[in-house]
């Protein structure tokens, strides 16, 4: 590694980090501000609120805009060293411009690194943490009802259920089918069900259970049963909330065990599994058109190519948030909404860096 590699890799770095440290004590004090409320409300004590609330807000908070501190960075430093003449000087002294990119790309890849292990495990940690917070001291530990769930127990059973409290622990409505051969062989339908957390399984009222053997039916009533099913009360949890809560191979897992139920809707789990990915590639993308704007001297100063820098980069947030929410809700490809602001602005980048001054 040259002499110049580290030079840029240093300003590269020290920019980064020093603007990200003030932006984490700005958004601690406007959350604080939002909050205080709350706080003083809550049984919670100081401590408490610093470890299990604060500490797990800096890793969720920075990763939300940490490729865009990455390009604003990278605006920042190579506007200045543009205004004082140093790419000049290094391409005056034979160095190539690709080979100014290098150490560039070797920073980003850093960063990028950091963040992949960020999105994967450190920042869905920190929202199971954040999120525990606020469920038991802003919500008081109430997590509202479910409503019209199917589910697929396993390859021939199913149920239904028209309604679960998790406040009151209770569900309305229940319906259990079972198939043998594609034929149904076996119903279960109650007015009410609930956990019973001694025995860890479910106990139901005003039971009416039909069996069929061929065309012969059989009814019979039951005031209550005791019933074995292979699903628990945090199976009803609206999981959408808090997928972000959950690492990527417990994601994995949930949607491996969804899709063996029969579950559909499941267009979110993928979406957000796939973009803790393609935001560690964005970081590359916006520091090649961070380069790409920011080394050529303008007339105007450092303020011409930092607009134009921040045009681009708002352009590449807005186009992957559009694109993420047609993935969630309009039926468009997981893979293609999360990739798609990647593969353009990869063009875009490349485009640019192709016409820099050189």
């Amino acid at each position: 590694m040259t002499l110049l590699d580290r030079y840029i890799i240093k300003k590269f770095l020290s920019t980064f980090f020093f603007a990200l440290l003030l932006f984490f004590i700005i958004s601690i004090v406007i959350d604080l501000v939002e909050r205080i409320d709350d706080f003083i409300n809550c049984d919670a004590s100081l401590g408490v609120i610093i470890t299990q609330y604060y500490l797990p807000f800096i890793p969720w908070i920075g990763a939300i805009l940490f490729p865009l501190f990455v390009f604003i960075s990278v605006l920042f430093f190579t506007s200045k060293m543009a205004s004082q003449s140093e790419f000049i000087a290094m391409l005056g002294n034979g160095v190539s411009y690709y080979r100014i990119l290098v150490p560039y790309i070797i920073t980003a890849a850093l960063l990028s690194v950091l963040l992949f292990v960020g999105n994967h495990y450190i920042v869905p940690w920190s929202n199971a943490k954040k999120l525990a917070f606020e469920n038991t001291y802003f919500s008081h530990g109430y997590k509202a009802s479910a409503q019209n769930i199917h589910m697929r127990l396993s390859k021939n059973e199913f149920i239904f259920l028209e309604n679960y409290n998790h406040h009151e622990n209770e569900g309305y409505k229940f319906t259990y089918e079972k198939f043998t051969n594609g034929l149904m062989t076996y119903k279960i339908k109650c007015d009410r069900i609930e956990w019973n957390y001694k025995s860890k399984n479910w106990n139901l009222y005003n039971c009416a259970i039909r069996t069929f053997d061929g065309k012969i039916e059989s009814m019979t009533k039951e005031a209550k049963l005791n019933q074995n099913y292979a699903i628990v009360p945090s199976d009803f949890e609206k999981k959408e909330e808090i997928k972000e809560a959950m690492s990527t191979p417990q994601l994995n897992e949930f949607i491996k065990v969804e899709e063996s139920r029969g579950a559909d809707n499941l267009e979110k789990f993928y979406v957000e599994k796939l973009r803790r990915t393609a935001a560690c590639f964005s970081l590359l993308i916006m520091t090649l058109i961070g380069v790409a704007v920011a080394a050529r001297k303008s007339r105007g100063g450092t303020g011409v190519p930092i607009a134009v820098g921040l045009i681009l980069s708002s352009a590449y947030i807005l186009f992957m948030q559009m694109s993420t929410t047609f993935a969630n809700q309009a039926g468009l490809n997981p893979y293609l909404g999360t990739w798609i602001p990647n593969v353009l602005f990869t063009i875009i980048a490349i485009i640019l860096i192709r016409r820099a001054q050189k």
